[in-house]
């Protein structure tokens, strides 16, 4: 299918999000932190990056800046639990300036990542 990027600094979360989108047949590269995400996007071409935004040290912010410099055309998903911290209706718009394809929030819902992530690549 499609080879997505995965970044988010929780491996129960990257644990989770490899059976789901690994079952519907997606080539994954997962990564535990914002940097390790952006040497990996140098070198290598993806379909997809699916990231979370709070991450110690690094944030996700970063990931999607790289992402945007280096593929523009790129789908980018957020997954996480920001919605818990400040309210959807700003975070959807400040993502929106960002290129962000869609927010999804944690904790993951299976069927509605594998959808979300199917929708992105079939938009592109």
């Amino acid at each position: 299918m499609a080879k997505l990027l995965v970044v988010d600094d929780d491996p129960v979360t990257r644990t989770l999000v490899r059976a789901i989108l690994g079952r519907e047949g997606h080539e994954l590269t997962l990564c535990a932190s914002a940097p390790e995400a952006i040497g990996i996007l140098y070198v290598e071409r993806f379909d997809l990056v699916l990231t979370d935004i709070i991450m110690p040290g690094h944030d996700g912010f970063e990931v999607i800046k790289a992402a945007r410099s280096l593929r523009p055309e790129m789908p980018v998903l957020i997954l996480s639990a920001i919605d818990d911290k400040v309210p959807p209706e700003l975070t959807a718009a400040a993502f929106a300036r960002l290129g962000v394809a869609r927010v999804i929030a944690k904790p993951v819902n299976p069927s509605l990542l594998a959808m979300e992530v199917a929708d992105a690549l079939a938009a592109r």
